[in-house]
């Protein structure tokens, strides 16, 4: 009430709880009642028909097209204006609406943040186990790598206790290829004195 209070004098209203009187004779146009923006909406007869009245909105502010007042018109009146309701819509009706899509608005911030929040802590959760896994597999990593150096380190002095291998002519090992090669090319290689006995 205390929107339309702000929006309309108190004679305004008086005139209004007058002009929705029935039982005026002559009359052809009722008042219905108001919404939260402070549109009016009346029933009015043309041709004198007072069983079946035509409905209709008067904006509280005038716009250049009419069909913008209609965003401000609340769904009861809606449909008091499209004739699926019977009865006009009362201002506490209206109230109480507002006052539910308000609470409806809250609880829809409330679900969406405990579904944010639900999400991050997944996601938190999900980010630990990964780093977890690749915590465990640098340890396995690390762990092999010692391994392999104590290999090499426990080789390493083994190849350095055994004697140096002497060829054939007293110094280090050389290439046996080379050694093969260097007996074949020598006066004693037993491919140049080998003799092939023709066959009677």
């Amino acid at each position: 009430m205390e929107s339309i209070a702000s929006k309309y004098p108190y004679w305004k209203r008086v005139l209004h709880k007058f002009q929705a009187r029935r039982d005026i004779p002559f009359r052809k146009k009722f008042f219905m009642g108001y919404d939260l923006s402070g549109n009016t909406y009346w029933e009015f007869t043309i041709d004198g028909n007072m069983g079946r009245l035509r409905r209709k909105l008067e904006p509280f502010q005038q716009s250049i097209f009419k069909v913008d007042h209609f965003e401000s018109v609340p769904p009861q009146w809606h449909q008091w204006l499209r004739r699926t309701r019977h009865d006009a819509p009362s201002l506490q009706e209206l109230i109480d609406d507002q006052m539910r899509q308000q609470k409806m608005k809250i609880l829809a911030q409330h679900a969406d943040q405990k579904w944010q929040n639900e999400k991050l802590r997944l996601e938190n959760e999900s980010r630990i186990k990964l780093q977890a896994e690749l915590d465990k597999v640098e340890a396995e990593n690390k762990k092999f790598e010692e391994e392999i150096n104590r290999a090499k380190a426990a080789e390493a002095p083994e190849a350095s206790e055994k004697p140096a291998e002497k060829g054939p002519e007293g110094g280090a090992s050389a290439d046996p290829w080379a050694a093969a090669d260097a007996q074949a090319k020598s006066e004693e290689s037993p491919i140049g004195a080998a003799s092939i006995k023709p066959r009677k």
